[in-house]
């Protein structure tokens, strides 16, 4: 009669793999903690969050989703940035918002177990999101005072975004709105040189600044043309030089 296997041999024993998931879990917990939005929350939220999460990388012009998909998790801007576009019924493209590293992109959506209101596309150059599962998100909530301050936060950047395409196309003609677009590019992603000169760090194009504005690609070309001619601005590959942002100050007022 053989001897009974030890109580421990009866246990499910962790896999190969196990160890790995863990860290990679613990990776990705550090990884959300380092970007703003997250960044106040205790390592245990931060796990709670990262348990499911994936990191992912899209290249320009690709799509992190489309409208109308389920909405089975969000993301959070690691590098680059993501442009929230929605479709008229005419197949004219309508940029809603810009994000870059640390902000959240289709949130409302994951909170509200809908599905995503507009695509989510990768602008100018590759973007890095790490995407987050809507129920790890909802069961946070339920547990943490401090996950629910940081949607809160993330929650005002998106009415702040929503503001701010109001701002730029209620502005009035297309010159002003062109001046409203480079003003709040400069207060998102513009930083100052010794020489006043301010570098906007965005890859946007010809189509992308016609679709902020709601304007004729022939007519924003023609602008931008006159004010590079007058020295107001540049256009470098991956970035905008602003020249002048005193000009631009006074189109807006004018």
């Amino acid at each position: 009669m053989g001897h009974a296997p030890p109580l421990s041999a009866l246990r499910p024993q962790p896999g190969p793999l196990a160890g790995h998931g863990r860290a990679f879990a613990t990776a990705l917990a550090q990884r959300l903690g380092a970007l703003d939005i997250f960044s106040l929350l205790p390592p245990a939220d931060l796990e709670s969050l990262a348990q499911g999460a994936r990191s992912r990388r899209i290249g320009p012009g690709e799509s992190l989703w489309f409208a109308g998909e389920h909405a089975k998790h969000f993301a959070v801007v690691e590098a680059g940035m993501v442009e929230i576009r929605r479709m008229t019924p005419t197949g004219e493209g309508i940029v809603v918002g810009l994000f870059r590293r640390g902000e959240a992109v289709g949130l409302v959506a994951a909170l509200e177990s809908g599905n995503f209101p507009a695509d989510a596309i990768a602008l100018g150059g590759p973007a890095e999101v790490l995407l987050i599962r809507a129920e790890a998100l909802r069961e946070a909530l339920g547990n943490s005072v401090a996950v629910g301050l940081a949607v809160n936060r993330a929650l005002l950047q998106h009415t702040a975004a929503l503001r701010a395409k109001i701002d730029i196309v209620s502005a009035g003609s297309v010159p002003r709105r062109l001046a409203a677009l480079m003003r709040y590019l400069i207060g998102r992603f513009g930083q100052a040189t010794e020489d006043g000169t301010i570098i906007v760090d965005a890859h946007l194009g010809r189509d992308e600044i016609s679709q902020l504005v709601s304007a004729r690609v022939e007519t924003v070309i023609r602008i931008l043309s006159r004010w590079q001619k007058a020295g107001w601005l540049a256009s470098r590959p991956g970035r905008i030089e602003i020249l002048r942002p005193d000009m631009l100050q006074r189109i807006g007022e004018s």
